[in-house]
């Protein structure tokens, strides 16, 4: 006869088992987009549709940080030991593990963005820095920077007068280590305002060439801070947690449309998840800004490639005339199912039809909420809740 410290330590083991046999959620996720970034390095696929699918990544990504991780980090608040269900992980295991596996990817997205601005210049793309200019243009692009950007650029010192100022959600910022006579070294924040500067910037007198407004405003960050020494400087992003559940805070007073506006305002107020780094900076001022924004230091990144990748859309439509660059582009086809040459109504009045969006056409079902639109003998049906 078994007893029951048998029984428990074999209950114990069959549940052990039982949590090797599921994916965990968030990993799961992380396995989908790994997936879109296979796409942007399989180098069968045309070069435009690659751009897309690099960029797609990186906004998944960001939504990743702000949706799940923002979730995690509020399980923790509420219970950090409770496990949820499938793999028997904590909140910070979950987070930990998803950090992991992160950091591998995002280094295969830099190698692969790296990898495609090769393919970008046998097309006569190019991303410069001011390392690979004329000085011709390096003057050009300083003049085109105190007329168009200087006077709408707004710069702070964090000081113990100076408060730290709020960064937006996803927002860009060139961050500069400054120092002065005395040796003593401050935080310089700049916005760098994609709201306001295209973010590609011709290069004067190179056809083809651009730079990203960011890289400008970085480049030339010494003209905000004068009277200080620039001893390194980098380009900062940061995501907050924007996981919030709207039913919680509806007020049957507002209309959808504002309910809908104020969720949006609230998202980009919340706690800060994830710290994205263009370049090495000194580690004492990553630990003063991870101090500040109340971050776990495991949760800064630093990348090989632009903090944000929408630019890359842009590139593609510079590239539009290159029809071999993407995909051929398919068309909806109509059903077989259906006559639309007949009223929608009595077709499906007769048998019910089965249509497969996008490979059909949509028509069809145009064609019938305009018949039901027009059919005096259709009548909206009031549900009382």
């Amino acid at each position: 006869m078994q007893s029951a410290a048998f029984r428990s330590e074999k209950r114990k083991r069959n549940m052990e088992n039982t949590y090797h046999c599921y994916a965990n959620r968030e990993l799961s996720w992380l396995r989908f987009n790994e997936r879109v970034l296979e796409e942007a390095e399989d180098s069968r696929l045309p070069l435009c549709e690659r751009l897309s699918f690099l960029s797609i990544f990186q906004s998944n990504l960001d939504e990743f940080f702000m949706v799940r991780i923002g979730s995690l980090q509020d399980q923790m608040l509420l219970d950090k030991n409770a496990r949820e269900n499938k793999t028997n992980m904590t909140s910070g295991e979950q987070i930990d593990a998803a950090l992991a596996f992160i950091h591998k990817l995002t280094a295969r997205r830099d190698a692969a963005y790296n990898g495609l601005l090769e393919q970008l210049a046998e097309q006569g793309i190019r991303l410069l820095d001011f390392a690979h200019m004329e000085e011709e243009s390096r003057a050009e692009l300083e003049k085109l920077f105190r007329q168009d950007y200087l006077p709408l650029l707004s710069s702070f010192i964090i000081s113990k007068k100076q408060a730290f100022p709020f960064l937006k959600n996803k927002g860009i910022y060139a961050v500069a280590v400054l120092s002065t006579k005395a040796e003593k070294k401050k935080i310089g924040i700049v916005p760098c305002g994609s709201e306001i500067f295209p973010r590609l910037v011709p290069v004067p007198g190179r056809t083809g060439c651009f730079i990203l407004s960011e890289e400008l405003i970085l480049h030339f960050l010494p003209l905000l801070y004068k009277g200080y020494k620039v001893s390194s400087k980098t380009l900062a992003r940061i995501t907050r947690n924007a996981d919030i559940d709207a039913d919680l805070i509806y007020d049957e007073d507002l209309n959808y449309r504002d309910h809908m506006a104020e969720v949006v305002k609230k998202r980009k107020k919340l706690a800060p998840v994830r710290l994205e780094l263009s370049r090495e900076i000194d580690e004492e001022i990553i630990q003063s800004l991870c101090k500040n924004l109340k971050l776990d230091p495991k949760r800064v990144f630093e990348y090989d490639s632009p903090l944000d990748h929408s630019f890359l859309f842009q590139i593609e439509d510079q590239l539009r005339s290159h029809t071999d660059l993407f995909f051929a582009p398919r068309h909806p086809q109509p059903s077989p199912a259906l006559d639309e040459r007949k009223p929608i109504i009595p077709q499906i009045m007769q048998e019910d039809k089965l249509l497969h969006y996008p490979y059909e056409s949509i028509r069809p079902f145009l064609q019938l909420l305009h018949e039901a639109a027009c059919d005096p003998d259709v009548v909206v049906r009031h549900e009382v809740a």
